[in-house]
């Protein structure tokens, strides 16, 4: 009996401090292997073309964006590029780290002209069940104030966090259409 009392201390204690706010390990890199044989073709690696990088998911008839806390308007999920990391690779991370979503990343869409990569992202996780709104995951909070689905027809530049970036999230939007046919 005394065994089993320090053993259920012991998991009860690392249980503790096993449990943190932040968030889980990133999932590895996915890339569609199309996409990743094509990279080498594409001119997005160099620094002075890409600065960032985001997806751009498509669920249904609508696309996946954030709503940014600060200015409470929309905008894709992504980031800027870390240390030797590529501009798929960071879409997919910043993806996962602002959605929680471990996307494949499938299609090079446009670098906008504020250099920010927009890749094309598959999901397959269910999300086109989830409302039109719903709450990004715990460790997001800090920066995304939630998760919405959008037709990107239906929303103007004011509801962008980035106004110029209305035109290549429908022009993404409808690539996507298209390579789905």
């Amino acid at each position: 009996m005394r065994n089993l009392f320090h053993l259920s201390a012991l998991f009860a204690v690392l249980t503790l401090f096993s449990c943190t706010g932040g968030a889980p390990s990133e999932p590895l890199c996915r890339i569609s292997d199309e996409l990743s044989a094509r990279l080498d073709t594409l001119n997005i690696d160099n620094p002075s073309e890409a600065t960032a990088a985001a997806c751009l998911i498509k669920v249904d008839k609508k696309v996946l964006l954030i709503r940014h806390r600060l200015s409470n308007k929309l905008d894709f999920p992504g980031g800027g590029l870390a240390n030797s990391e590529s501009p798929a690779c960071t879409a997919h991370r910043e993806t996962w780290e602002e959605t929680g979503f471990n996307v494949e990343v499938s299609q090079y869409l446009a670098t906008t002209k504020n250099g920010l990569a927009l890749f094309g992202c598959a999901l397959d996780a269910g999300v086109e069940t989830l409302p039109d709104a719903f709450d990004a995951p715990p460790w997001a909070k800090l920066e995304v104030k939630g998760l919405v689905k959008v037709d990107p027809f239906s929303i103007d530049e004011k509801s962008m966090r980035f106004a110029d970036d209305l035109i290549p999230l429908r022009d993404g939007y409808t690539q996507i259409v298209i390579n789905q046919h």
